[in-house]
């Protein structure tokens, strides 16, 4: 059916009952509905067949919802019956909870009122407990005292058979009598004797006598060659063989050897002041020696202050000199550093000082020592002019000759041109030769700059080397280099 766009809804109100219905409006709205009948064509079957699909789709849909919420309403049965379930056990519980309070509250009233009871029980069985612990301690002090006891008194009997045993085996009547003296005195000397020592026997006292008298020998005559008396060498001798026969002449050889030594005494005593007069003596050389040594120190120390002024003071001469070169030749300037080293202790070590060689290397720089890193023409140009300030302050107006060897080794040519024309300023100024050894290269700078260039070679390598050389001479008076050359030929020859 087709209907206007202004009676679209009409429309619509009438065919809403009717299903299969299609409203087509001119502003192109489809509102498609179903049909139950079946529509001829093969587009209108397929959708009818796609409605009835639909339908089918939505039936199956609310189904599947009431199945849901069926399952939904089963859910909440089975909840609100396990609720209950819950509430009736929960009355139990609460009954059975009431009973236990009611019956814990009895058992607490009669343990409060058994407390006091099991308290005073408890302390008195403590108290029981305490005294048979100490009962029974001051038993095993006592067992332990009565075996102490029983073990000292066997032991102070066996030493009472010990000591009877000892006293009979020493004689002590024999003995008395051979002190000579009374019991007391020998008493008193044992009393006086250490802790360590009193109880010894007699042939320990023996032994520790023999000891001793050996160390006495020994520090008697160190010496194996010694000249012992004759007396002393005789009753040395006899000694040997026993123990008996030591004893028995023990007295007499201790009283050699006291009388020896008193000799010994006697001289040593008179050595002794003779000593003592020499170390006066020396003592008054020692003085004497170490005013003078003291005087000596003095007059060292004032040489030294002024050898000291006097290298500083040439030092100090060195490096203006240097400075005024440097400046002169294209340098930023030059110096020396010389601390002043201590004086050696000995005097037969070296007084060495050092002096470092400094210079700029930029307009405004600070001053870099020689052993820092730099071209070896730097180093050998500066060598140069601190060599020729050397010799400008030892001149001092005598005559000065400077010798030198390989001149102009690493030097550039512009360097070489001012090396040779300061070794002629110095020359000329300060009336100082300069004579130098030169490489090939180095000639003409030199003949320009010296007024005598003298040059020797050998006429071939292959020639021996005791043969003439060859004289190649530069000279404003040709007659000198002529007289050299047969100068020089008569020394080789």
């Amino acid at each position: 059916m087709i209907v206007d766009a202004s009676q679209l809804d009409a429309a619509a109100g009438a065919l809403a009952a009717l299903p299969g219905s299609v409203l087509v409006s001119s502003a192109g709205v489809s509102v498609v509905g179903a049909f139950d009948g079946v529509a001829t064509g093969r587009e209108a079957r397929i959708k009818a067949a796609e409605q009835r699909l639909n339908r089918a789709k939505d039936v199956q849909e609310t189904a599947a919802q009431a199945v849901r919420d069926g399952e939904e309403a089963v859910s909440e049965a089975q909840r609100r019956l396990e609720g209950a379930r819950a509430g009736v056990r929960l009355t139990e519980l609460e009954a059975k909870l009431t009973e236990r309070r009611a019956r814990l509250a009895e058992l607490n009233a009669a343990i409060e009122e058994i407390a006091p009871k099991v308290a005073e029980a408890e302390r008195q069985a403590g108290a029981l407990d305490f005294r048979a612990r100490t009962r029974d301690m001051e038993i095993e002090r006592l067992e332990g005292r009565r075996h102490r006891h029983e073990a000292e008194r066997a032991q102070s009997r066996d030493q009472e058979a010990k000591v009877t045993a000892e006293r009979e085996s020493l004689k002590l009547d024999a003995l008395a009598a051979d002190w000579g003296g009374p019991v007391e005195t020998a008493r008193g000397w044992l009393d006086a004797l250490p802790e360590e020592e009193r109880p010894r026997a007699a042939e320990e006292w023996w032994r520790i006598a023999e000891r001793h008298f050996d160390q006495a020998l020994r520090d008697t005559f160190p010496e194996e060659d010694a000249e012992i008396p004759e007396e002393l060498q005789f009753l040395l001798s006899e000694r040997g063989g026993s123990t008996a026969r030591e004893q028995a002449t023990f007295a007499a050889v201790c009283g050699a050897l006291a009388s020896y030594l008193r000799g010994q005494e006697d001289y040593e005593r008179h050595q002794r002041r003779q000593i003592e007069a020499q170390v006066v003596s020396r003592q008054r050389d020692l003085a004497a020696a170490a005013r003078g040594a003291e005087e000596a120190a003095q007059s060292t120390a004032v040489h030294r202050a002024a050898l000291t002024a006097a290298i500083k003071a040439r030092l100090t001469r060195v490096a203006e000199e240097f400075e005024k070169l440097d400046t002169s030749y294209g340098g930023y300037g030059a110096t020396l550093e010389f601390p002043v080293p201590p004086a050696p202790a000995d005097p037969e070590q070296r007084w060495q000082w050092r002096v470092t060689p400094k210079w700029r290397r930029g307009e405004g720089q600070g001053f870099v020592p020689y052993n820092r890193r730099a071209n070896t023409a730097l180093m050998d140009e500066k060598a140069v002019k601190l060599v020729c300030a050397a010799a400008i302050a030892s001149s001092g107006g005598g005559h000065l000759c400077l010798v030198l060897d390989e001149l102009g080794r690493n030097l550039g040519k512009e360097h070489r041109r001012e090396a040779v024309a300061l070794f002629r300023r110095i020359g000329e100024t300060y009336g100082i030769t300069v004579i130098g050894a030169l490489q090939d290269d180095m000639e003409p700078y030199a003949i320009d700059a010296c007024g005598q260039y003298v040059k020797l070679r050998r006429s071939s390598d292959a020639m021996p080397y005791n043969e003439p050389p060859v004289i190649v001479g530069h000279d404003q008076h040709a007659e000198r280099v002529r007289a050299l050359a047969a100068y020089v030929d008569r020394t080789a020859g």
